[in-house]
């Protein structure tokens, strides 16, 4: 027969576990994506979006599509990119593939510099979903938001992200990547042979 003692001996035990793990039933079966950020530091904020002189649009270029800014700031639009040779990734909360590409967008821009413009698409995901993915995914430039895609999709013909355009200085699209680029010197060579801009 068990001792009373060795039965709360083992309870407190059991607290203990629980308390140590810090993590209840209902936490451990969130879903993935309602839960919070893990390597976002509270200091995180989405890039803001420029202020932009209005351009007119060129043929073979941007549309004229106003965008809403992720996370703050003014909206965009697409047409008035311009002066700056430019990568434009359109990126998903929910895309992994997206998330892998943005080490690559950060190493790039850095020896970029001024050089090269940085700007993205957050498509078919919930505004506040966008903010907490692009704190997890590390995204270093300012991108506008298009909750349901369906714009994008129409003035772009862009659809199962990632994609990415590269738009040169006067607004002209002169090259599309789509799916995940993989390797740094794949993204460096789509910049030299678009862009004209070697890193």
């Amino acid at each position: 027969m068990t001792r009373p003692s060795a039965v709360r001996a083992a309870l407190l035990v059991a607290a203990l576990a629980v308390l140590v793990g810090g993590c209840t039933e209902s936490e451990a079966s969130a879903p993935q994506a309602d839960r919070p950020s893990t390597r976002a530091t509270s200091s995180y904020a989405v890039p803001e979006c420029p202020r932009l002189t209005r351009q007119q649009p060129v043929a073979d270029g941007l549309p004229a599509l106003r965008l809403p800014c992720l996370g703050g700031g003014p909206a965009v639009r697409l047409s008035d990119l311009r002066g700056t040779p430019m990568v434009l990734n359109v990126w998903a909360a929910w895309c992994v593939n997206c998330d892998r590409e943005m080490p690559l967008f950060r190493d790039a821009m850095a020896r970029a510099g001024a050089k090269v413009r940085f700007f993205g698409i957050h498509y078919m995901a919930d505004e506040k979903y966008g903010e907490r993915s692009a704190a997890d995914f590390g995204v270093q430039f300012p991108s506008v938001h298009d909750e349901d895609g369906d714009k994008v999709v129409k003035a772009l013909r862009t659809t199962a992200p990632p994609q990415t355009l590269f738009v040169t200085a006067d607004g002209k699209v002169a090259g599309r990547m789509v799916g995940e680029i993989t390797s740094q010197e794949q993204l460096d060579d789509l910049i030299d042979r678009y862009l004209g801009v070697r890193l």
